[in-house]
């Protein structure tokens, strides 16, 4: 009997040459995710979104906050050097820290990239801070994949994202 493989994929600091393609597989994301008529989230509205995260205004600042102390950013590769995962956490003016995004292609989820993308990030953070994020009430497997990382749900915290998402906060508390 031959033993299962687990998948190959590295973990690369997010550059200037990854950016794009990162940004790409994350807004692929945001249709496998977020699509939902009932709330009119709808593929449109979506679709129409991210053609403004591609815009080079938008594409200028990504590229800016690759050079922010206060900003990290990695990228998980595949052994063909496709991106097929990124996260991009920061610590905002107040010195909150946030996981702000954490994104894995739909074929790569349990496989183990997103725990090694989240690993990243709680060793980029404080850890006699809080970490905290937002998550989209209707992903499931978000919240339950935050939850194994130690976030708790903040009660009465949710609220629109681009009028339209509802969402929600969750915080890690600080371990130190």
């Amino acid at each position: 009997m031959e033993r299962e493989k687990a998948p190959q994929f590295t973990i690369e600091i997010l550059t200037a040459k990854t950016i794009d393609e990162a940004n790409e597989m994350r807004l692929a994301s945001w249709l496998d995710t977020y699509v939902n008529d009932e709330l009119g989230v709808t593929r449109e509205w979506i679709e129409a979104r991210n053609k403004d995260q591609m815009s080079d205004e938008v594409k200028k600042r990504r590229l800016e906050r690759l050079d922010d102390p206060n900003c990290a950013g990695w990228v998980a590769l595949d052994v063909d050097g496709k991106v097929i995962g990124v996260t991009t956490p920061f610590v905002d003016e107040d010195g909150c820290q946030h996981v702000g995004s954490l994104y894995v292609d739909k074929d790569w989820h349990g496989k183990g990239v997103g725990g090694r993308l989240m690993q990243k990030v709680i060793d980029w953070c404080d850890p006699k801070k809080p970490i905290q994020l937002g998550v989209v009430t209707y992903n499931d497997r978000a919240k339950a994949f935050y939850r194994k990382w130690g976030f708790e749900e903040v009660p009465d915290s949710e609220i629109l994202f681009g009028d339209k998402i509802p969402e929600v906060k969750m915080m890690r508390e600080a371990c130190l």
